[in-house]
């Protein structure tokens, strides 16, 4: 059995491409794997996403436009979660995702309701429950978690194998579908180290 743990900027172009090499690669493993999806952000996550996009660091009205929207993106997921649950919670930011990243479309309140109606999701009580103290409980429970983990800075994806020892796996950056399948798919741990080859953002857990 495979847990995934990934850390992630909820708008981020470099974490939408990791999610979709994620999500294909546990597709095509046939494997039984417990996904978990954390968003996060901080000033390392927000610099990475604008140094992806070939953006300015230095602007700092930029900067904090995309700190807005980001942390905006993160209190909508943790609203979703809790009125529907984690799996329409993830669908709902892959869709806000694709649309940001994909179909240059801006994030917006019009956006983020065109979604809301896909699953049904009644805005007056998505806008209560984003409000409430509970939202804020479960965003601090991933904060947690990710300082449990030592995570910094997104994407940022750890492989644990409950099946053999010694192989799990903790990913800094760029995940792809072939990394993915290397480790739901290797026994071997030396094996496994050297399909990486040189990869430096690979670290042994």
């Amino acid at each position: 059995m495979f847990e995934i743990f990934f850390f992630m900027n909820p708008l981020g172009i470099n974490c939408y491409q990791n999610e979709k090499a994620i999500f294909n690669g546990i597709d095509d493993s046939q494997k039984k794997v417990d996904y978990h999806f954390i968003p996060m952000a901080n000033m390392t996550t927000i610099r990475n996403d604008l140094l992806a996009r070939n953006l300015p660091t230095c602007d700092l009205n930029l900067f904090n436009k995309f700190s807005r929207r980001t942390f905006n993106a993160i209190k909508d997921y943790h609203a979703v979660k809790l009125i529907k649950g984690n799996k329409t919670a993830r669908k709902f930011i892959f869709d806000l995702q694709t649309a940001v990243n994909e179909n240059d479309k801006k994030y917006s309140k019009d956006l983020v309701n065109e979604f809301l109606q896909k699953y049904s999701i009644n805005p007056s009580a998505f806008e209560e429950t984003r409000m409430s103290k509970y939202v804020l409980f479960s965003m601090n429970k991933d904060s947690q978690l990710a300082k449990k983990f030592n995570v910094q800075t997104t994407p940022t994806t750890l492989f644990y194998d409950y099946d053999h020892a010694n192989c799990n796996y903790r990913i800094e950056g760029k995940v792809t579908e072939d990394d993915v399948d290397i480790v739901l798919h290797e026994d071997d741990l030396a094996n496994t180290a050297s399909q990486f080859g040189g990869q430096t953002n690979l670290h042994l857990l």
